[in-house]
């Protein structure tokens, strides 16, 4: 061995240095994304409350219509609703002095007589106006003296209804059908409607006058001097 020979150190492997804790896998495809407001659809924005109207107006009008193919409820509801319509036109109609008596679900005077059938006791404009209310957003305080006033505005309307259907049969009886189905049927649609228009409108202006007093947007009260 020659003691003045260089001795080349030995090249030693540097370990390999792991990835800092803080650096994260890159994330799946899709995830991790934050949606984009903007990318949702003009139409839908801000129209849940209206779907959430809509649905639950189709349901609980489905949900009537399912019960009155009930037995028990037409029985029990349906026939003796039927009767005692007939019992208050027979009242109106005395009033003007027709000597009018209701017989079940029959109405006759000395002159004429007429039927109260299914369709005759605006029990479905009622229950379309009645869907509507409960299912529009708004307090329970607001929707009950809407469907009281409401379904007893009808109600009055159709004893009307078939006091003029009553006089048609005896003075022009050839116009009769054409008054019951062609006229009164969707007067009576558009008279929920009219109603419930009347109602929504009458209940959002109280559910946001509090809102507008608290914030300082309603009128400012005048201080006497």
């Amino acid at each position: 061995m020659n003691p003045d020979a260089t001795m080349t150190p030995m090249t030693q492997r540097t370990p390999r240095t792991p990835p800092p804790a803080s650096m994260a896998l890159p994330a799946a495809r899709g995830q991790g994304r934050s949606r984009d407001p903007s990318q949702t659809p003009r139409w839908l924005r801000g129209k849940r409350p209206v779907f959430q109207f809509v649905g639950l107006f189709a349901l609980l009008l489905g949900g009537f219509y399912v019960l009155a193919l009930l037995p028990g409820v037409d029985r029990g509801f349906l026939k003796p609703y039927m009767r005692l319509t007939t019992t208050m036109s027979a009242a109106l109609l005395n009033v003007f002095g027709e000597g009018a008596t209701a017989q079940g679900t029959f109405l006759s005077s000395p002159r004429t007589g007429v039927d109260i059938e299914h369709g005759c006791d605006a029990l479905e404009p009622s229950v379309l106006f009645v869907a509507a209310v409960i299912a529009f957003p708004s307090p329970w305080l607001l929707k009950i003296p809407g469907l009281l006033l409401g379904t007893v505005a009808i109600s009055f309307f159709n004893l009307l209804r078939i006091a003029s259907l009553f006089y048609a049969k005896i003075h022009w009886p050839n116009l009769f059908d054409i008054l019951h189905v062609d006229i009164w049927q969707p007067i009576f649609v558009a008279l929920a409607l009219a109603l419930w228009v009347l109602w929504a409108w009458w209940a959002t202006k109280r559910s946001r006058a509090p809102a507008d007093v608290g914030t300082g947007t309603g009128a400012p009260a005048h201080v006497g001097t």
